[in-house]
């Protein structure tokens, strides 16, 4: 009797050591990792994505965080150098063990930080990269947010050329960074392919540079239809103008990266005519009530904003931030990483606004597929009277190939 009696006390104690923990658990801040470059010429990338997730946290824990627990982000600095990110990487997951991953990088970054996810069994949170490299670890633990995959930029780019610019000859300028290589390698393989376009040059730089003359002088020789460019807004900018000094009139197409005010500031009158892809719905300055809010909340939490920011960054990792969080609280109070991983691929067209009371809605309707890509929506502008115009007599296609092609995501 005695030993039963014993038992049963050890028995309740336990089980009351075990209702503890998780109540102790329930009220636990939730820990996230965020990376992204904030030195250097791409700092704007990083910083932006730091600061949209911010400002989503904010109102998150303001509105009672996820399932009574309020989410603490710590943010590094991986320069846009892999061999940072690896480290970076490496702090997040065994140093400060971290619950997810939130990624502000760019593409050549978010490969490493995919893979040591990956193998770490880490959530990763891409909301910013476009790499096809990186959905291409074929993970359940990597997630592609409010960005778009290369593919899909690609595909869209290379109807547009042929079937609304209907160019015959064209010039390429592109950045050797990951993104822009992969991305011009691509457009000027689709319209070769499907439309029998003429690429008179492929002329590279590197992020940074700040003398394009040699690479514009190539071009002006070569006397295309259209000139394309891929690389950050910042040397596009400048690539531009110093096009227009050295008496080059061809019309410029630029990439998803490009559609940013500082653009317009840098470039000045000489970005009047340029087209560029954009992702979020709405773009700086944009009269929508959703957009008119997030900026005056924005520049309320951040009153010393550069003139480039908010920039697309900044909007993709606000709602990418939302769509983890919504992910958080599906998997219930008592969530684990791997039901984290299992809420989110229950995402379909999830507007933050539809669940969260503070949130606005400014980002495309995120859908997780198979391929676990959020996004595979954008929209083309023009730049006409010193801002960006949406161009309303073209709808590209929403892309349906899965990628990668008959691939199985694993554990």
């Amino acid at each position: 009797m005695n030993l039963l009696s014993s038992l049963g006390k050890r028995a309740g104690a336990l089980a009351a050591a075990l209702v503890m923990t998780s109540m102790a658990h329930a009220q636990q801040d939730i820990l996230i990792g965020y990376h992204g470059p904030m030195t250097g010429p791409a700092s704007w990338v990083g910083l932006g994505g730091r600061d949209g997730a911010l400002l989503a946290i904010d109102e998150i824990n303001a509105a009672g965080g996820v399932n009574g627990r309020k989410i603490k982000m710590i943010s590094y600095d991986d320069g846009a150098k892999p061999s940072e990110a690896e480290a970076v990487s490496k702090k997040m997951i065994e140093s400060d063990k971290v619950f997810a991953i939130l990624g502000g990088g760019v593409s050549n970054v978010g490969i490493v930080v995919g893979e040591e996810a990956h193998r770490a069994k880490v959530p990763y949170m891409n909301g910013t990269a476009a790499s096809p490299k990186i959905m291409d670890i074929q993970s359940r633990w990597i997630f592609s947010g409010a960005t778009i995959d290369i593919r899909d930029i690609s595909q869209n780019e290379v109807i547009f050329i042929g079937e609304y610019l209907k160019a015959k000859k064209v010039a390429v300028m592109n950045a050797t960074d990951e993104f822009s290589q992969t991305l011009a390698n691509d457009v000027i393989k689709g319209i070769k392919e499907k439309y029998g376009v003429d690429v008179t040059t492929q002329q590279k730089y590197n992020p940074g540079d700040t003398d394009f003359s040699s690479q514009l002088l190539a071009v002006k020789q070569t006397n295309p239809d259209h000139v394309l460019l891929f690389g950050l807004y910042v040397e596009a900018a400048r690539a531009i103008r110093q096009a227009r000094e050295l008496g080059i009139r061809t019309p410029f197409m630029g990439d998803t990266s490009m559609m940013n005010s500082g653009l317009l500031t840098v470039a000045g009158p000489a970005a009047e005519g340029l087209t560029v892809e954009y992702v979020p719905l709405y773009f700086n300055g944009n009269k929508a009530k959703d957009m008119v809010e997030f900026e005056a909340r924005y520049k309320k939490k951040f009153p010393s904003y550069p003139v480039d920011r908010p920039n697309y960054v900044d909007v993709y990792n606000y709602g990418t931030m939302y769509a983890l969080a919504e992910g958080m609280k599906r998997a219930g109070p008592n969530m684990t990483q791997k039901g984290l991983v299992e809420a989110l691929e229950t995402l379909k067209e999830f507007k933050a606004s539809d669940s969260w009371p503070n949130a606005v809605h400014i980002i495309q309707p995120l859908s997780f597929n198979e391929a676990h890509n959020g996004n595979r929506r954008l929209s083309f502008h023009r730049v006409a009277n010193g801002t960006f115009q949406p161009i309303a007599d073209f709808k590209p296609p929403v892309p349906t190939t899965k990628f990668p092609a008959n691939a199985t995501l694993k554990w």
